[in-house]
C-alpha cells in the first residue's frame, strides 16, 4: 500500500502557498510603491534645499508656487536659441547641481554679430526636480520682463537632443561684494577735480576712521581751513589725464549710493511684476558696463554647503544673516521680507563688501536677538540718512517697512544731492523723481557745513547715538 497525502490535505497545502507568496508579494510592492512616493515627495525638498531653493519666486498669494509656475508659459518663438550657435567658455559659478558659464552667442541680438552672454545649466546626472527648477526659472524670467536693473534673459536651449540652458545678459565686473571688497584701497569721498588731484598726486587714500574725523571737523567748524581739502590748482594736460585715468579707477560716494538707488529701482520693477527675490544680497548683484548693476539669482549654480553666507538651520542651509524675522521663524517670504534683505544690503555697500554682523556667532541666539530688536551698528561709509533707512528696512513690523517704490524716491533724492555736491547738475541713469510726495521715509536733521570755494557739503556721519541694542 503506497504512503501519499489525501487529496483534500495536498490542496489545502497549495492554497497555504499561494497565500503566503501573494501575501509577500503585495507587501512588497505596497512597500517599493511606499519608498518611490517618499522620495518622489522629498526630493524636490532636498534639491531645492541644497541648490539654496530657487530664489527668484512668484509671490504666491492664495495659489501654491507649483500651481503659478505651471500657468507661466515659455514662448519658444520668442525665445529660442539654437544650441550650435553657443559657444561655451569659463565657468563663472558652479554649485552641487547647477553651473554658470561664460558663452559666446552667434546671432542672438542679429544675424551678424557675437555677444557675450552668461548660460545657466544643471550638471551631468541632474534629477526631475531640478531641471524643473530650472525651466521654473526660465518661466519666471521671461515673466518678469526686461529692466535695467534686471540681470535679463536673452534665449534659451530647451528643444530635446541636448541640456537645458539659460541664456542671460553677462556682466563682466562680477558680483557687487566682490567688486567692493577689491575696492578698498581705491575709495575716495567725492571726484571733484581739487579732490581727485590731491588724492592721486600723493596716492592718498582716507581710513574709515580719518574720513569720520575730517568729516566731524567739517560739521563743527564750518571753515575752509578746518577741512583738510587742497586749494585749487590748475592742471596741466599731463597731469588731468593722469588724475582722469586714476579717477576711472577710484570709487566714491556716489558709486555707493548710485548702486542703492539701482537695486532699489530693480527690485521695485520686480515687486510690480508680482517677484519674491528671497535671497537679496550683494553676491547676487552684477556689475556691469557703465557702473550698471544688475539682480540676478545664482540658484542652482550656488554651493551652499560651502559658501559660508548659507547657515544650516534644520535640514536647510540659509542666508540666516539676510533674512528677516518673519522668514526665519515662519517661513514667510513677502516683497516686505526682500526689504529687510535690502536694508542689509546697503549695510555690505556702505562697509564696502564687508560681511554682516561681523564677529557674531550666527546661531539661535542670534535669531532670538534679532527677534528681539537687536541691530546692526551703522558701517564705515553710511550717513546719517543712509543708517536710518537701513533701521526703517528693519523694523520689526514688516507693514511699517518702506516701500521699495519709497526708498526709490528717497535714494534718488539722496543721490541727487550727492552729484550736486560733487560739482555736477544731473544723476546717472535718468529717471524721473517726484520730489512733491512724502517718501514714508524717516529723515533725521543733522549738522551741515559747506566748505567755501570747494562747493562741498555733506552730513556729518553718524555712528554709535542710534536707539536700540547694537552689534
Amino acid at each position: 500500500m503506497s504512503n501519499c497525502f489525501p487529496p483534500d490535505s495536498e490542496e489545502k497545502t497549495n492554497l497555504e502557498l499561494i497565500i503566503l507568496v501573494g501575501t509577500g508579494v503585495i507587501a512588497l510592492f505596497f512597500w517599493l510603491l511606499l519608498v518611490i512616493i517618499l522620495r518622489t515627495v522629498k526630493r524636490p525638498n532636498e534639491g531645492d534645499l541644497k541648490a539654496g531653493y530657487l530664489s527668484i519666486i512668484m509671490d504666491p498669494g492664495e495659489v501654491p508656487l507649483d500651481e503659478q509656475c505651471e500657468r507661466l508659459l515659455y514662448d519658444s518663438m520668442k525665445w529660442e536659441f539654437p544650441r550650435e550657435r553657443l559657444k561655451l567658455g569659463k565657468p563663472l559659478g558652479r554649485g552641487a547641481f547647477g553651473q554658470v558659464l561664460e558663452a559666446d552667442a552667434f546671432g542672438i541680438d542679429s544675424a551678424s554679430t557675437c555677444k557675450t552672454v552668461a548660460v545657466k545649466m544643471l550638471k551631468e546626472g541632474a534629477t526631475d526636480s531640478e531641471y524643473r527648477a530650472l525651466m521654473s526659472e526660465l518661466k519666471i524670467l521671461s515673466h518678469i520682463g526686461h529692466h535695467l536693473n534686471v540681470v535679463n534673459l536673452l534665449g534659451a536651449c530647451t528643444k530635446p537632443g541636448g541640456p537645458l540652458m539659460v541664456i542671460v545678459e553677462y556682466c563682466r565686473f562680477g558680483n557687487l561684494s566682490t567688486y567692493l571688497r577689491s575696492k578698498r584701497n581705491d575709495f575716495v569721498l567725492y571726484k571733484t577735480k581739487s579732490v581727485r588731484y590731491r588724492q592721486a598726486k600723493h596716492h592718498y587714500v582716507e581710513t574709515p576712521r580719518d574720513l569720520k574725523k575730517r568729516l566731524d571737523s567739517i560739521a563743527s567748524s564750518q571753515s575752509s581751513a578746518s577741512s583738510g581739502f587742497a586749494e585749487e590748482k590748475s592742471l596741466s594736460d599731463v597731469e588731468e589725464e593722469e588724475v582722469e585715468e586714476i579717477c576711472k579707477n577710484q570709487l566714491s560716494m556716489e558709486d555707493l549710493i548710485s548702486y542703492s538707488f539701482q537695486v532699489a529701482r530693480g527690485m521695485e520693477y520686480m515687486s510690480s511684476r508680482k517677484c519674491i527675490h528671497r535671497d537679496l544680497a550683494a553676491r547676487n548683484i552684477l556689475l556691469a558696463d557703465n557702473n550698471v548693476v544688475k539682480i540676478c539669482d545664482f540658484g542652482l549654480a550656488r554651493d551652499v554647503y560651502k559658501d559660508p553666507d548659507y547657515v544650516r538651520k534644520g535640514d536647510a542651509r540659509l542666508p540666516l544673516k539676510w533674512m528677516a524675522p518673519e522668514t526665519i521663524f515662519d517661513r514667510v517670504y513677502t516683497t516686505q521680507s526682500d526689504v529687510w534683505s535690502f536694508g542689509v544690503l546697503l549695510w555690505e555697500i556702505f562697509s564696502l563688501g564687508g560681511s554682516p554682523y561681523p564677529g557674531v556667532q550666527i546661531d539661535e541666539d542670534f535669531c532670538r536677538r534679532l527677534k528681539d530688536g537687536t541691530r546692526m551698528r551703522a558701517p564705515d561709509y553710511a550717513t546719517v540718512e543712509i543708517y536710518q533707512t537701513m533701521l526703517d528696512c528693519w523694523h520689526g513690523n514688516p507693514l511699517l517697512r518702506p516701500t521699495f517704490s519709497e526708498l526709490v524716491e528717497h535714494l534718488g533724492n539722496v543721490l541727487q544731492v550727492n552729484v550736486q555736491l560733487d560739482g555736477k547738475d544731473y544723476i546717472p541713469l535718468t529717471v524721473t523723481l517726484n520730489g512733491e510726495e512724502d517718501s514714508g521715509l524717516s529723515m533725521p536733521t543733522s549738522p551741515v557745513s559747506c566748505v567755501e570755494g570747494e562747493e562741498i557739503c555733506d552730513s556729518k556721519f553718524h555712528y554709535d547715538n542710534a536707539a536700540g541694542i547694537r552689534y
